[in-house]
């Protein structure tokens, strides 16, 4: 495993509080070259483009996640404060926050996810020396054999 990798594995698989909302772990890692929190967030909404977290259900506490996650409560709450800043999550009385998941609220996911994987491509491939025809040329390529 590369030295800039943190995995964090959880032994049950999931975090579920209180019956609220279910965040499945298994796969989570945390890159060194990025803070936390927005890594943290960015994960939180994978769960809920991909429909493990839907409109309404409580999130985990902060403290529990830190604890589940072995990170400072102050991350998730930086991570939190993120999701609340674009409409993905609403706190109560600074208790507990729930989700808000609109169809919009996906697609909105879904176009940052796909922008911030395209822009590590194409800084990819410009640190390797290509250029944009040379890029496109394989984008092409696969785009066929996918």
């Amino acid at each position: 495993m590369k030295k800039d990798v943190l995995t964090h594995w959880c032994i049950m698989g999931i975090i579920q509080l209180g019956g609220g909302i279910v965040i499945k772990l298994q796969d989570i890692e945390f890159h060194q070259k990025a803070a936390v929190y927005p890594q943290l967030a960015d994960y939180i909404k994978k769960g809920i483009l991909l429909g493990e977290i839907v409109d309404g259900e409580d999130m985990p506490s902060r403290r529990e996640l830190a604890l589940r996650l072995s990170i400072n409560p102050n991350t998730v709450q930086k991570a939190y404060k993120l999701l609340e800043d674009e409409g993905f999550i609403r706190t109560i009385s600074n208790i507990r926050s729930i989700a808000v998941v609109t169809q919009d609220a996906k697609e909105r996911i879904r176009c940052q996810l796909i922008e911030q994987q395209v822009k590590t491509f194409i800084t990819d491939c410009k640190s390797c020396g290509m250029n944009f025809q040379q890029t496109i040329a394989i984008m092409t390529t696969l785009w066929d054999k996918i």
